[in-house]
């Protein structure tokens, strides 16, 4: 065996599938066990795999990756997992994966015990009670240290060496859930990537004269509705309904300006099952009604692109990728 090999093995314990090690974590009595797991194959494959009894088991994603995750049967998180991301689950529970594209994960094997002492030691010991901790994290911090501990050298000492890099990472996820609940929001949530937003663009765009759900909208971009109401709202600054909204007035606006078709057909056209409802929508977006503003506005959208105010996929707010 090379000398990287041992090295590696010593710090970080090889994991013969998914969450799988090559030791029993339950019977080990260590605080602290750091494990590794990557896989460059891009096509999908699947795992189920359960939380030891008695530990909690952060996972750091190292590269990003197209990952579908549940807990307990519940959906995490459905989409990009970026460099950085951190979730972590509860002892003994059921997780089921899978992958979409190559992985890089650390996984950070934490006692009861060692995670309480954390809690403590950064004032959050409220923050462990409930039945799993499940959010989904990003910080380049966590991701820095867990850089560091992939990259033991030969005069670092196992798992007491995971252990003391494991310690600021915790106090670090305790930070931001507190910070969290302060400002009660979740801490730097991962946000629905531009290309999952371009499905549900176009699948708006191409279903305006009908009736659109959030399940629909959830459906276009492959997530459940509840995590896709949350991560669009994040990506855009929008709840779904709004951006619906916005898509009909816009398309309302384009017509109103460049035809004089009757106000009922272009109600209609852009989904709105009354006019009575058509226009009080429109006048709450612009501030006028629909007969009044394509007084003001016919023909001057003839050569535009784009609607003017246009909720265009490009022109929604999305955080930079990492």
């Amino acid at each position: 065996m090379t000398a990287p090999a041992v090295r590696h093995a010593a710090a970080i314990h090889r994991e013969r599938t998914w969450r799988q090690l090559d030791m029993d974590v339950e019977q080990s009595g260590q605080p602290v066990i750091a494990s590794h797991w990557s896989d460059h194959r891009a096509a999908p494959r699947e795992y189920n795999a359960q939380s030891p009894r008695g530990y909690y088991v952060a996972s750091i994603f190292m590269r990003p990756t197209q990952l579908a995750l549940s807990a307990d049967a519940q959906d995490v998180h459905h989409g990009e997992w970026r460099s950085g991301s951190f979730h972590m689950s509860a002892p003994g529970q059921q997780l089921h994966a899978r992958f979409e594209s190559p992985c890089e994960i650390l996984h950070l094997h934490l006692s009861e015990a060692f995670v309480r002492r954390m809690a403590v030691a950064a004032d959050s010991l409220h923050l462990i009670p409930a039945p799993a901790i499940t959010h989904v994290a990003q910080d380049a911090v966590i991701e820095q240290l867990g850089r560091a501990l992939l990259a033991a050298d030969d005069k670092m000492c196992g798992w007491q060496y995971a252990e003391r890099v494991a310690t600021p990472i915790i106090t670090r996820y305790f930070h931001l859930l507190a910070q969290a609940q302060l400002h009660g929001d979740q801490p730097r949530r991962i946000a629905l990537p531009r290309w999952r937003l371009q499905r549900v663009h176009d699948y708006v765009q191409n279903h305006l004269s009908g009736s659109i759900t959030l399940a629909d909208m959830a459906s276009a971009a492959g997530l459940s509705a509840m995590h896709f109401a949350a991560q669009f709202r994040i990506a855009t600054g929008q709840r779904p309904h709004d951006y619906l909204l916005q898509c009909r007035i816009d398309r309302a606006k384009s017509l109103l300006a460049t035809n004089s078709r009757a106000l009922i057909d272009v109600t209609l056209e852009v989904g709105f099952c009354t006019q009575a409802h058509f226009t009080t929508v429109f006048k709450r977006f612009t501030g006028t009604t629909p007969n009044l503003w394509r007084r003001q506005h016919l023909h001057s959208l003839a050569d535009d692109a784009e609607p003017v105010g246009g909720a265009s996929i490009h022109n929604l707010h999305l955080p930079r990728t990492s």
